[in-house]
């Protein structure tokens, strides 16, 4: 192995330069000093530096995997002590992919049962100003498998540009986030295949800044970062009786899921649930420190009725949090001035 694959290694791993020349250093001498007692001889400094890479990269190996990128945690509000909160959620990509002289540098993901937030860096060809305060990839197409083999075919989607230090030059962060409004409600494993065309500062495709075709797919994490309980509990709703069929709480998300009860769904006055602006007032989560917490953005509200295909009413609603939080502390929600208890 060459010093420039050593070097590969350390630019995934990103140490700070004292530690990159102590960690080097020290496999080196340990190197030396194995075949010294085994040969006499020292091997040649380049067998030396390819050996001292290896180790290098099993023994980085765990950090490139489960390291949360610190800008994932900076765009969720958190600090370095709710990192291990968030990490088990995180996988890292590591894909390139480069056409037309640009590259797509896909980072790291991080999921939980219904959302996912995909990393990634986009340079544009030499010359090219990335100065403006919004940006997408055009034609977004995402076909996704769940762990069952079932296709996911609804989504929700959006971008984030990520705050850039040289506004002036060829390179912005883009977060891509995804939600998953179909399927059994649980996204967590599922293949993500998605093609994008051309980088774009509209969301309607027409002022292409940089060609290009980047096509990847992404295994989302297999474990789940929060709490799901299923309360089969009767919950009013604009005077309706349904049920509140479960609840699902992760560091970043509050969601919960409605059936069938004394009433159905469709009895519901749509807008008792969709397009509300009110839902700090109407939803708030009980931790046991004794706060109340609002929620955050909106993720998606969807209500299915009964059909030929689908067997029963369904609805799925989501909201983000306004800060990270561990959901083990945790102990209710209110939704609707009812309080349901979040205790497995």
């Amino acid at each position: 192995m060459a010093y420039e694959d050593l070097r590969r290694v350390l630019d995934q791993v990103k140490p700070s330069r004292p530690r990159e020349d102590a960690m080097l250093a020290a496999l080196l001498e340990e190197e030396r000093t194995e075949n010294h007692m085994k040969t006499g001889k020292r091997l040649p400094r380049l067998a030396a530096v390819g050996l001292a890479a290896a180790v290098l990269l099993t023994t980085c190996a765990f950090a490139v995997v489960t390291g949360l990128d610190q800008r994932l945690l900076s765009y969720f509000g958190g600090t370095p002590e709710q990192e291990a909160l968030l990490s088990p959620a995180a996988v890292t990509v590591g894909k390139e992919i480069k056409d037309q002289g640009s590259t797509l540098h896909v980072r790291q993901v991080i999921a939980d049962r219904y959302s996912a937030v995909i990393l990634m860096d986009f340079t544009a060809p030499e010359g090219t100003a990335l100065d403006g305060d919004y940006y997408t990839l055009g034609n977004s197409r995402i076909q996704g498998k769940a762990t069952d083999g079932t296709e996911l075919s609804s989504w929700g989607f959006g971008w984030t540009l990520l705050e850039d230090e040289d506004p002036g030059d060829n390179r912005i962060t883009l977060l891509f986030k995804v939600n998953f409004i179909d399927g059994n409600g649980d996204a967590l494993g599922s293949t993500l295949n998605l093609d994008f065309t051309g980088l774009y500062d509209n969301n309607l495709d027409e002022n292409c800044l940089a060609q290009g075709h980047w096509k990847f797919k992404v295994t989302l994490p297999e474990t789940d970062p929060g709490r799901y309980v299923t309360p089969e509990a009767p919950i009013a709703i604009g005077g309706k009786e349904v049920t509140l069929t479960s609840l699902y709480l992760s560091p970043i998300s509050l969601a919960w899921e409605l059936g069938e009860g004394a009433d159905d769904l469709a009895s519901l006055d749509r807008s008792a649930l969709h397009g509300r602006e009110d839902w700090p007032e109407l939803v708030s989560l009980s931790m046991a420190d004794g706060r109340e917490l609002a929620p955050g953005e909106l993720k998606f509200m969807v209500t299915e009725y009964k059909t030929d295909l689908l067997e029963r009413d369904r609805g799925r609603y989501c909201l983000g949090l306004p800060e990270i939080i561990d959901p083990a502390e945790a102990t209710s929600v209110t939704i609707f001035d009812q309080s349901f208890d979040l205790q497995d």
